[in-house]
């Protein structure tokens, strides 16, 4: 019997997702994670930031140029940064499921089918494919069509087209035939028929100790989805309950040494993984300030964390080359926290290449 509070776990998952223990490389940190959300770029790339130690833009760039991290719809149907090798596990637990993609066309009076040929052929005839290229395949109901994603996740979750990972946003994608050369059937193939096992173990590992309902909320699938690869799993894993909840972790591999508090600041970036992928929120955040962090709409602010603890969230004005935060806190903020906030605003500002203009407090 492992004896953990929420304390232990909470510092346990800070640790896990790559906050004071780094990742040697951005793959390795992609991988690990399970994707990294980032429809708003910028933000995937902070997170990216806090996990591997000296990473600049221009390492992201070398990366997305040879096609090692990618844009695909991943969990909960939003798009991620992802290694490639992911694309098939995707596909595999995802694309079997009715997302809101066809009935969306259904009421539209769209052929859906029709339209991924389409995009199928062009994406096979051209190394890059530019946004408003793929809106005339679509024809006069395009933005409807492309609204959060739409038609793109089908054809991403069937493994034809990704995103290419650019700033500030998205303007081109590319067919998978440029990654791998692989038919789609051999593609299709090569999937690994427990990739629903493997997927929730890993989650486990690496957000654990969790919760299955903490996966169901993360991964974005019902129950019925996944309990099967869990009865499958479930003799490889450790359990321990706290207050009536099942938490899990994958035998032997619990590391109760990392329960010490890492003393340590960090601006985390809007929809970091910490705060997408629990469904219990009461674990990081104190009750009273959850709504100033998970908004309405699935928005998610960027967070101020000191030592394991929430202290508020933060914004930042660009203005040509400079940049200035400004911090929402939760309550009083030492000196000594403030210029330990300095400091990593300061960092922070040189990874997003701009010349810091200081923190101000509201």
């Amino acid at each position: 019997m492992i004896g953990l509070d929420l304390d232990g776990v909470k510092n346990i998952r800070i640790v896990n997702s790559g906050l004071g223990n780094v990742f040697e490389t951005v793959g390795d940190c992609v991988a690990n994670l399970i994707g990294i959300q980032a429809q708003y770029q910028q933000f995937g790339e902070i997170s990216l930031f806090h996990r591997v130690d000296g990473l600049t833009r221009n390492d992201l760039d070398r990366m997305y140029n040879r096609n090692e991290i990618i844009k695909l719809w991943g969990q909960r149907t939003t798009v991620h940064l992802y290694v490639p090798e992911d694309w098939r596990n995707l596909h595999a637990i995802y694309s079997p499921r009715r997302t809101w993609v066809r009935k969306h066309c259904a009421e539209l009076g769209v052929d859906l089918d029709a339209i991924l040929e389409r995009i199928d052929g062009l994406g096979k005839s051209k190394r890059f494919i530019a946004k408003e290229e793929l809106a005339m395949l679509m024809g006069d109901q395009a933005k409807k069509l492309m609204t959060w994603g739409g038609v793109l996740i089908e054809a991403s979750l069937l493994g034809q087209i990704y995103a290419v990972p650019e700033r500030p946003s998205t303007r081109f994608y590319a067919h998978r035939k440029w990654i791998d050369g692989m038919s789609l059937d051999s593609w299709r193939d090569s999937v690994d028929e427990h990739a629903m096992d493997r997927f929730l173990l890993r989650y486990l590992a690496c957000y654990g100790p969790a919760t299955l309902a903490d996966f169901k909320h993360w991964s974005g699938l019902p129950n019925y989805a996944f309990l099967e690869a869990f009865r499958r799993i479930e003799d490889g894993l450790e359990r321990f309950d706290i207050d009536g909840k099942a938490y899990y972790y994958p035998e032997g591999e619990l590391d109760v040494g990392k329960r010490d508090v890492i003393p340590q600041v960090r601006l985390l970036g809007k929809f970091d993984p910490l705060f997408v992928s629990f469904a219990d929120k009461g674990w990081l955040a104190d009750a009273k300030y959850e709504k100033e962090i998970w908004r309405t709409a699935g928005h998610i602010e960027a967070v101020v964390l000191i030592d394991g603890e929430i202290r508020g969230t933060w914004r930042y004005v660009m203005k040509g080359e400079t940049i200035r935060f400004t911090c929402y806190a939760f309550g009083r903020v030492s000196l000594s926290d403030r210029k330990r906030i300095s400091v990593e605003a300061e960092r922070l500002a040189v990874f997003l290449g701009k010349q810091f203009q200081g923190m101000v407090y509201e």
